[in-house]
């Protein structure tokens, strides 16, 4: 009996001395978390994925490896901005009235000032007594772009490659109607048919469109994005009422002219934001990270401040080294904007607070990223009180994101 005892405690001992070993060899991290395989690799030709639950990573594949994010940036640019002009900021737009009646219109960036908003402007400018309008001046200089045209604009029909600029209306488009017989008119009916979009309208077939306004090149020195705003403004005029002048140039709201009315947006930066992931505006996300770059650095605003902006943010607020993230531009339009799943999980750790100002699909609060060859998916799921965050970065042809996406929540590992 007692030589049973005394080799008990013998083996006892000896597994106490192996644990401990193993203990020194094995790293803490690998005790710690236990990896998953949740996602099928062979839907993934070109990319990688990392999956994390309440902060522990269960599934990862070429997590270190650069990949174009596509829209998914997008997240960094909602915290950017939200970082520097608040959840509650507001864009302005100025109105001016010197002594030849000229009608000056000082933008701020907006990137919601639509056809309804510029209706709303119209009478309240006629409520304060304006009456006659001699023409038109039209200040942009809150932004000065090398180039109108975000970096990755192939400047297309598509309202996604639309430019941007420090005055511009309905994000930069035109709807359009073209019947059979030939007849132009506007596609929406909060927006007058301009002389622009007639213009344009005559190189489209019969149907409705929404177009780039930079697309088509148009006679004259004037931007169209700057012409298409006056010609608005002059149309809802002339339906109010208000005798109106379609002369309308490019110029600097003197010094000492005082605002007849300040339109104040009943949009906020968050509003924004929500509107921006949403519907994936390229023209919105730049409008804001354009904005937020002016203010942190000085105004006017440039496209290298928006990207400052952006690579300052994920450098010193977020700690991502700049090996695992490079940023050109702000809607992920650039070919250029590269990131890691890791880094692309270190953005969705920060946006988490904000996680319902994204779209669901498929049961997730997801940001998709699509161009061509790219499918992206960054987001969460949230349900049974476990916080999944995910990471999916295809730069390939198949577009199996939603497959992963679908064998993700069918795997997810039990909170």
């Amino acid at each position: 009996m007692y030589r049973w005892v005394m080799d008990q405690t013998t083996m006892i001992k000896r597994a106490l001395r192996v644990f401990i070993l193993i203990c020194f060899l094995v790293p803490l991290s690998s005790l710690q978390a236990v990896e998953v395989t949740v996602l099928p690799q062979e839907l993934v030709k070109n990319g990688g994925y990392i999956v994390s639950q309440n902060g522990q990573i269960v599934s990862q594949y070429r997590e270190n490896e650069l990949f174009r994010p596509a829209s998914t940036i997008k997240l960094l640019t909602s915290l950017a901005v939200l970082d520097v002009l608040g959840e509650n900021y507001r864009h302005q737009t100025s109105f001016y009235l010197d002594g030849q009646k000229r009608l000056f219109v000082k933008g701020s960036g907006d990137p919601f000032l639509t056809s309804e908003y510029l209706s709303q402007i119209v009478a309240e400018l006629k409520q304060n007594g304006l009456k006659t309008i001699s023409g038109y001046v039209l200040d942009d200089t809150v932004f000065m772009l090398e180039h109108y045209l975000p970096d990755g604009s192939e400047n297309s029909l598509n309202p996604y490659d639309a430019p941007n600029g420090g005055l511009a209306i309905n994000f930069n488009s035109i709807s359009i109607i073209r019947q059979a017989n030939g007849t132009i008119g506007s596609g929406e009916a909060q927006t007058p048919t301009t002389s622009i979009a007639r213009g344009i309208g005559k190189k489209l077939p019969k149907g409705n469109h929404r177009v780039n306004i930079n697309h088509y090149p148009l006679s004259g020195r004037l931007h169209p994005q700057l012409r298409y705003t006056a010609e608005v403004i002059h149309e809802l005029a002339l339906d109010a009422g208000i005798q109106s002048a379609p002369l309308i140039r490019k110029g600097i709201v003197p010094e000492k002219l005082e605002p007849i009315f300040i339109f104040t947006s009943p949009r906020t930066v968050r509003d924004n934001i929500r509107s921006c992931l949403f519907y994936s505006n390229n023209f919105i996300a730049n409008q804001l990270a354009l904005t937020a770059g002016a203010y942190r650095y000085g105004f006017p605003a440039t496209w290298e401040k928006s990207r400052r902006l952006l690579r300052d943010y994920a450098a010193n607020k977020l700690h991502i080294p700049a090996t695992s993230i490079r940023v050109e531009e702000a809607s992920g339009l650039s070919r250029k904007n590269s990131a890691t799943p890791q880094a692309m999980l270190s953005l969705l750790d920060d946006f988490l607070p904000y996680r319902n100002l994204l779209p669901r699909k498929n049961g997730a609060l997801v940001k998709t990223g699509t161009m061509k060859s790219t499918y992206c998916y960054a987001g969460y799921f949230d349900e049974q009180g476990a916080i999944t965050s995910f990471a999916i970065l295809l730069n390939q042809k198949q577009n199996s994101r939603s497959q992963l996406l679908i064998s993700l929540k069918k795997h997810l590992p039990a909170n």
